[in-house]
């Protein structure tokens, strides 16, 4: 098995954007769990994302990431995990 990192793009490359689905999208409008951004790149990350080790970041809730045009990063699947953490929220 490849390790993650092999599918890290190199520094000065863009990782791709996470394809969230529609009903995954609506829900994260709605939520305010932080995600990591960087300045002048237009992704959002999980604080454990590969691509940002070692790079300086700033948190914002994800809905305000949205709402300021970031998208999501497909190596991280920060859409999904905070989907999944907010569905198991509410059924415990």
């Amino acid at each position: 098995m490849v390790p993650a990192e092999a599918d890290t793009p190199p520094a000065d490359e863009e990782p791709p954007e996470e394809d969230t689905d529609a009903a995954d999208l609506l829900a994260v409008a709605d939520l305010v769990d932080e995600v990591r951004v960087l300045d002048e790149r237009p992704r959002y990350h999980l604080s454990s994302c590969s691509w940002l080790a070692g790079r300086p970041t700033l948190g914002l809730p994800v809905q305000e990431a949205r709402q300021l045009q970031f998208t999501p990063c497909a190596l991280c699947r920060p859409d999904a995990a905070l989907v999944r953490k907010s569905r198991s929220a509410q059924s415990d």
